[in-house]
């Protein structure tokens, strides 16, 4: 997700200084143990940041281009926040 949000953003014509995603993850507590939720806290630093573009960059990535995303569980629940500073 993280490639493809930059790509849109470049092609948004936004100057991206720095792009940093923490990902938060909750397990099956018992075996097997995998992911329940997960959370994406993405924080991004440029020119020409909006929130409009932002939202658009992740909802392409989610809904069309990151086959990492497609490949997730459907049963898992997947919140993504975001927070950019305009330099």
């Amino acid at each position: 997700m993280g490639i493809d949000m930059v790509s849109f953003l470049q092609k948004m014509k936004v100057g991206i200084k720095s792009y940093k995603m923490d990902i938060l993850g909750e397990r099956n507590p018992t075996p097997p143990q995998y992911y329940t939720a997960i959370e994406m806290i993405i924080q991004v630093t440029g020119t020409g940041l909006t929130p409009k573009k932002i939202e658009r960059a992740i909802s392409l990535s989610q809904d069309k281009y990151c086959s990492v995303y497609h490949s997730l569980r459907k049963d898992m629940k997947v919140k993504v926040d975001y927070t950019f500073e305009n330099v």
